[in-house]
């Protein structure tokens, strides 16, 4: 059964209405934090997020193949696993700051995204494998992960250098209080009155910390899946596992690069900034491996190109 294009296109816009939805309640959140706020924002971003499934269901439908074999599709998945990975972590942290900037991201991407070829084309010969649907949709639940994960870095980061007291500032180890904060948060259950007005810059202290390390713990090996079985993949078409072409040249030093954080944060010597800082660094590596090739051109992954 083949659906119209429009009905692609009108999840699809559905999806980006309901984001920017989401993003007026979070930033309403932001101005005068209120519960039903925030749970207004949640809510429009698992509308959201099924309305981009449903996009991505009606253009494999159209395709007659799982649609996932250029940029504007893969994007597509990316954002839907961004959003999935968001509505969990919310619900599990009961988080009151990260829904504005992954708001704003998906935003961004999907804006993006509209500027990218929509057209549907048949597969490239490189692409007509059942590895298709099994390798890139790893790696980009992966890359996914990792988006989350410096949008919480940036977030800690932020708190870290306007919010926090300096006698308090990234002391300790990963995941401890400073006495600071926990003095203040004792002084703040003593003054209900100053809860609205504290709560923006008081989420748990460290709480941004720990989810930048899950979702780096959750995309490490999934990418490390996907680079393996990228190359059984490579292996059945071109007759060899690895090629150093540019794509997996960067995707292993991006590997390596969240490996130095989980190796920093599991030692626990190192400060929640720094390994903040790491993460950051991780995710240019990131935009690097799947930006910049494509934008390039160049090696055997060139069938991704943009444009």
């Amino acid at each position: 059964m083949v659906f119209h294009q429009d009905w692609e296109q009108n999840w699809y816009y559905t999806a980006l209405t309901l984001t920017a939805v989401a993003l007026v309640f979070y930033l309403l959140h932001a101005i005068k934090p209120k519960t039903a706020f925030r749970e207004a924002g949640w809510g429009s971003m698992v509308l959201s997020v099924l309305c981009l499934v449903g996009s991505m269901v009606v253009r494999s439908q159209n395709a007659q193949y799982f649609a996932l074999s250029n940029m504007y599709e893969s994007l597509l998945s990316v954002c839907i696993g961004l959003q999935l990975s968001f509505v969990v972590l919310d619900r599990w942290f009961k988080l009151r700051t990260l829904g504005l900037p992954v708001a704003i991201m998906l935003i961004g991407s999907l804006l993006y995204n509209l500027s990218l070829p929509t057209d549907i084309h048949p597969l490239q010969p490189a692409l007509q494998s059942y590895w298709r649907s099994i390798h890139v949709p790893i790696i980009l639940l992966s890359y996914a992960l990792f988006t989350l994960a410096f949008l919480s870095s940036l977030v800690f980061l932020v708190k870290d250098t306007f919010f926090t007291p300096k006698s308090s500032k990234s002391s300790g180890n990963a995941g401890q209080l400073s006495p600071a904060l926990a003095g203040m948060n004792a002084y703040l259950d003593e003054n209900q009155s100053m809860n609205l007005e504290m709560d923006l810059i008081q989420d748990k202290a460290n709480v941004y910390d720990e989810i930048t390390y899950r979702c780096v713990a959750f995309g490490f090996p999934l990418l490390t899946l996907g680079i393996i079985l990228g190359g059984m993949w490579a292996n059945e078409a071109w007759g060899n596992y690895w090629s150093w072409d540019p794509k997996e040249s960067m995707s292993l030093v991006t590997l390596l690069g969240y490996g130095v954080y989980l190796h920093m944060r599991i030692n626990g010597e190192h400060s929640p900034r720094a390994l903040a800082l790491v993460s950051v660094s991780g995710f240019l590596l990131m935009l690097v491996t799947y930006f910049g090739v494509n934008l390039m051109g160049l090696g055997l992954h060139s069938y991704g190109k943009i444009g």
